[in-house]
């Protein structure tokens, strides 16, 4: 293993932080793996912050996680899990803390994406869905809390950003209420639902709030068939075909994450066989690429090898992206 220090001198990022907040260093000296609790401890008291502080709670341990996450992934002490899990582990306690804050702990926000799988990278947006259980009557209290949820995370300040929000997932995208009642979900679901919002929806996490199997039950038999599902696969191609000609048109064949090869690409296969399967197979309903990967190999759904070489580049590419963003 490298020196943490040195590794990270060639970050951009790195070197303005550290020249604002010197203080930061101490982060860099043996650094250990940036803990659950040890995050929730940062944030303990932030009911008392007034809004300002809480900004500045929120980004400057930001800042921490991802100096160390930074400094432990460079001098490899740390494997992609550890740097996701921390940033995914960070999303969700900055979700949960600004929520108590805003007195507004029954809005359930769903992590979609990436944030859904535990699988953030580094310089992720969180593509998220605001919902409540309960009646319409409801929509504007948290439809309001919502937004002072965004931009409590987004809004940029001296102390750069917490979290970039994308709200786009949700029902009727930029077109649709901010939140929505699950009943409503329910409705747009069956009657407005398109193939590719099944493949949206794969990774959905409820993350906080309550009447999390209430909700899982509505989502589930959207994404899920309990047919074999080989309709979806036309669906699918589709949707592939539609991403490399967007590729092609924006001149990204080398581009790590949507190019030929790359990460979506990886995500893609893994995910077409879960839609395919998993209404039959619940343990094809697992959230993380790597973990569906697995199954897929195990249940001879997919060769071993291929499976394997699948892994491997996708750990690979998540890395190179890591050290792009870094």
């Amino acid at each position: 293993m490298s020196e943490p220090i040195e590794e990270i001198a060639s970050s951009r990022y790195a070197a303005r932080l550290l020249a604002a907040r010197p203080e930061l260093s101490a982060e860099l000296a043996d650094p250990a793996a940036f803990s659950r609790d040890e995050m929730a401890q940062a944030l303990a008291g932030a009911q008392h912050d007034d809004e300002a502080s809480l900004r500045r709670r929120l980004r400057r341990l930001r800042q921490r996680v991802l100096l160390r996450v930074m400094a432990r992934d460079l001098s490899r002490r740390a494997n992609l899990d550890e740097v996701c899990g921390a940033m995914s582990d960070l999303a969700e306690l900055e979700i949960s803390t600004a929520l108590r804050w805003l007195g507004a702990e029954g809005l359930v926000v769903v992590g979609m994406g990436k944030l859904g799988g535990r699988e953030l990278n580094v310089s992720s947006d969180i593509d998220l869905v605001f919902l409540y259980p309960g009646a319409l009557d409801q929509q504007e209290r948290y439809e309001t809390a919502g937004r002072r949820l965004i931009r409590l995370l987004a809004e940029l300040t001296e102390d750069g950003f917490a979290f970039r929000v994308d709200m786009r997932l949700r029902p009727f995208g930029d077109a649709g209420p901010l939140a929505c009642s699950f009943d409503s979900l329910e409705t747009y679901l069956i009657a407005h639902g398109r193939e590719w919002e099944r493949y949206a929806w794969l990774k959905a996490r409820p993350l906080t709030g309550s009447h999390h199997a209430e909700l899982m039950r509505m989502v589930q038999p959207f994404v899920f068939r309990k047919y074999l599902d080989y309709a979806t696969l036309g669906a699918m191609r589709r949707l592939h075909a539609e991403v490399r000609r967007e590729v092609a048109r924006r001149e990204l064949a080398d581009h790590v994450k949507l190019g030929p090869g790359g990460i979506r690409e990886i995500e893609f296969v893994a995910q077409a066989l879960q839609l395919v399967r998993g209404g039959r197979d619940p343990a094809l309903t697992v959230r993380p690429t790597l973990e569906v990967l697995s199954v897929l190999s195990k249940k001879n759904l997919l060769p071993e090898q291929a499976a394997r070489e699948l892994a491997d580049a996708y750990v690979l590419l998540r890395n190179v992206e890591h050290r792009l963003q870094y």
